[in-house]
């Protein structure tokens, strides 16, 4: 692998409508963080629970085991989500309905908090395309590889594209690209995703885009812009749809996924 001269710039979206939780990251109370994730794909419902002084510590975190955790769908029937343990709850073959908003519910600690998140019809990817490029100022040449896929018309589309090569997907907050259809609704789309270098021959690239509502896209393109660096997010008002002070975020999404190798 050839070390890229340029790296691509991430399209982030400012406004949002969302709810802010005033909190004090660096307070040293302990904070309940929940990570909740309804992916319709697999049909799975995954909430980790956990305890923590500081948002940003890197001390390991105290894990919940003993929470009521579950979930609600638009018609109001409600599902548990049991714990398997180490702070995980899990539930499976849950059917998804799309353009439908889901409740996660926590009971702890003599609080419920709960989140609200719509499950996004997801977008069909079309094949994966990719092009040779020479390189430039020293560097050696490669091969760049495009998501391509068609943004539907008169809808207000938000997504988080993940990048995966040769069986590693790189899927961690800083490591997703964003993209919405502010400037292209209705639009082909055609975008390269790059790793830290062009793609070679033989490489397996895998793409997956996520549809997600407006409140995950600004919530994951604020987390970035603190996990970088950027003034533009106020590190003590972390965005998020839970209510009662909980940091992390539940989000339900929908995806659709290509894989290619570079030959």
């Amino acid at each position: 692998m050839k070390k890229i001269a340029y790296i691509l710039g991430l399209i982030v979206l400012a406004s949002s409508c969302q709810k802010v939780i005033d909190v004090d990251l660096n307070e040293s109370s302990q904070v309940i963080v929940i990570e909740g994730n309804f992916t319709a794909k697999d049909s799975t419902v995954r909430v980790k629970i956990s305890l923590t002084s500081s948002y940003f510590n890197s001390d390991p975190s105290m894990t919940v085991d003993n929470a009521l955790v579950s979930i609600t769908d638009g018609n109001g029937v409600v599902s548990v989500v049991p714990s398997i343990g180490n702070g995980v709850y899990e539930l499976t073959s849950y059917d998804p309905t799309f353009d439908m908003e889901y409740t996660l519910t926590v009971n702890g600690f003599g609080e419920v908090y709960t989140a609200k998140c719509n499950l996004v019809t997801p977008v069909a990817l079309e094949p994966i395309t990719y092009q040779f490029f020479d390189g430039f100022f020293g560097a050696e040449g490669g091969y760049a590889a495009f998501m391509n896929f068609n943004d539907p018309a008169g809808v207000e589309n938000y997504y988080l594209a993940v990048l995966g090569l040769n069986g590693e997907v790189f899927d961690n907050i800083d490591e997703v690209f964003l993209q919405n259809d502010q400037l292209t609704d209705g639009n082909f789309i055609q975008r390269p995703l790059f790793a830290n270098d062009f793609f070679d021959i033989g490489d397996t690239v895998f793409m997956e885009l996520r549809a997600v509502d407006k409140i995950a896209f600004d919530y994951t393109s604020e987390l970035q812009s603190i996990a970088g660096g950027s003034n533009s997010a106020a590190p003590g008002n972390p965005t998020t749809n839970w209510n009662n002070g909980a940091l992390g975020f539940f989000n339900a999404y929908g995806v659709s996924q290509d894989t290619v190798i570079i030959q």
